[in-house]
Protein backbone atom coordinates (compact mmCIF):
# COMPACT_ATOMS: atom_id res chain seq x y z
CA UNK A 1 0.00 0.00 0.00
CA UNK A 2 1.28 3.75 -0.81
CA UNK A 3 1.71 6.33 2.00
CA UNK A 4 0.55 9.49 1.41
CA UNK A 5 4.01 11.17 0.11
CA UNK A 6 3.95 8.73 -2.49
CA UNK A 7 0.57 9.72 -3.94
CA UNK A 8 0.21 12.07 -7.08
CA UNK A 9 -3.41 12.68 -6.59
CA UNK A 10 -5.36 14.32 -3.55
CA UNK A 11 -8.12 11.64 -4.44
CA UNK A 12 -6.13 8.85 -3.72
CA UNK A 13 -5.03 10.17 -0.30
CA UNK A 14 -8.93 10.61 0.53
CA UNK A 15 -9.60 7.07 -0.65
CA UNK A 16 -6.45 5.68 1.20
CA UNK A 17 -7.87 7.48 4.39
CA UNK A 18 -11.09 7.13 4.67
CA UNK A 19 -10.66 3.70 3.46
CA UNK A 20 -9.73 2.72 6.87
CA UNK A 21 -11.29 2.57 10.07
CA UNK A 22 -9.56 4.45 12.81
CA UNK A 23 -8.68 7.54 11.05
CA UNK A 24 -12.53 8.52 11.05
CA UNK A 25 -12.62 7.44 13.82
CA UNK A 26 -9.87 9.35 15.65
CA UNK A 27 -11.15 12.52 13.54
CA UNK A 28 -14.75 12.32 14.55
CA UNK A 29 -13.71 11.69 18.50
CA UNK A 30 -12.00 14.71 18.64
CA UNK A 31 -14.22 16.59 16.25
CA UNK A 32 -17.14 15.91 18.82
CA UNK A 33 -14.97 16.16 22.06
CA UNK A 34 -11.88 19.00 21.13
CA UNK A 35 -8.78 18.46 21.88
CA UNK A 36 -7.86 14.95 23.11
CA UNK A 37 -4.49 13.51 24.50
CA UNK A 38 -3.12 10.16 24.03
CA UNK A 39 -4.52 8.44 26.62
CA UNK A 40 -7.96 10.14 26.60
CA UNK A 41 -8.17 8.71 22.58
CA UNK A 42 -7.42 4.94 23.92
CA UNK A 43 -9.62 5.19 25.98
CA UNK A 44 -12.09 7.14 23.77
CA UNK A 45 -11.60 4.04 21.01
CA UNK A 46 -12.29 0.90 22.09
CA UNK A 47 -10.21 -1.81 20.10
CA UNK A 48 -7.18 -0.20 19.17
CA UNK A 49 -3.93 -1.06 20.25
CA UNK A 50 -1.11 1.99 21.41
CA UNK A 51 0.90 1.11 17.87
CA UNK A 52 -2.07 1.82 15.49
CA UNK A 53 -2.95 4.86 17.29
CA UNK A 54 0.49 6.42 17.18
CA UNK A 55 0.46 5.68 13.43
CA UNK A 56 -2.92 7.28 12.79
CA UNK A 57 -2.01 10.55 14.60
CA UNK A 58 0.95 10.18 12.63
CA UNK A 59 -0.93 9.63 9.03
CA UNK A 60 -3.64 12.92 10.21
CA UNK A 61 -0.79 14.89 11.69
CA UNK A 62 1.11 14.31 8.29
CA UNK A 63 -1.92 15.25 5.97
CA UNK A 64 -2.65 18.39 7.85
CA UNK A 65 -5.88 17.25 9.29
CA UNK A 66 -4.38 16.80 12.88
CA UNK A 67 -2.90 19.28 14.93
CA UNK A 68 0.06 18.42 17.81
CA UNK A 69 0.81 20.42 20.25
CA UNK A 70 3.40 19.80 22.59
CA UNK A 71 2.83 21.00 26.47
CA UNK A 72 5.94 21.87 28.70
CA UNK A 73 5.65 20.75 32.38
CA UNK A 74 6.02 17.35 34.07
CA UNK A 75 5.14 15.15 33.07
CA UNK A 76 5.16 16.63 29.06
CA UNK A 77 1.82 16.00 27.42
CA UNK A 78 0.93 16.45 24.03
CA UNK A 79 -2.89 17.14 22.42
CA UNK A 80 -3.88 16.42 19.35
CA UNK A 81 -6.95 18.83 17.56
CA UNK A 82 -8.65 19.25 14.26
CA UNK A 83 -6.87 21.57 11.82
CA UNK A 84 -9.36 23.64 9.20
CA UNK A 85 -9.35 20.95 6.80
CA UNK A 86 -9.50 18.18 9.27
CA UNK A 87 -12.81 20.13 10.31
CA UNK A 88 -14.09 20.75 6.91
CA UNK A 89 -13.59 16.97 6.07
CA UNK A 90 -15.48 16.07 8.87
CA UNK A 91 -18.01 18.05 7.96
CA UNK A 92 -17.86 16.55 4.30
CA UNK A 93 -18.02 13.18 5.07
CA UNK A 94 -20.73 13.02 7.71
CA UNK A 95 -23.30 12.82 5.07
CA UNK A 96 -21.93 9.76 3.57
CA UNK A 97 -22.01 8.11 7.28
CA UNK A 98 -25.38 9.20 7.52
CA UNK A 99 -26.17 8.04 4.04
CA UNK A 100 -24.61 4.52 4.77
CA UNK A 101 -26.39 3.96 7.91
CA UNK A 102 -29.72 4.91 6.46
CA UNK A 103 -28.79 1.71 4.00
CA UNK A 104 -28.74 -0.49 6.81
CA UNK A 105 -30.13 0.66 9.94
CA UNK A 106 -30.07 -2.74 11.52
CA UNK A 107 -25.96 -1.85 11.81
CA UNK A 108 -24.19 -0.17 13.94
CA UNK A 109 -21.96 2.17 13.41
CA UNK A 110 -19.40 4.02 15.60
CA UNK A 111 -18.45 6.72 13.56
CA UNK A 112 -21.66 7.85 12.92
CA UNK A 113 -22.18 7.46 16.62
CA UNK A 114 -19.07 9.08 17.64
CA UNK A 115 -19.86 12.05 15.41
CA UNK A 116 -23.05 12.56 16.38
CA UNK A 117 -22.37 12.16 20.09
CA UNK A 118 -24.56 9.50 20.53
Amino acid sequence: MHTHQELECPFEDLLALVCKKWPLLVMATVGKKGERRFVELMSDLEGISPRSLSQVLGELTGLNLLVRKDYRGIPPRVGYSLTKQGKELTRAVRPLLEWASEMRPEKDCPILKTIRGS
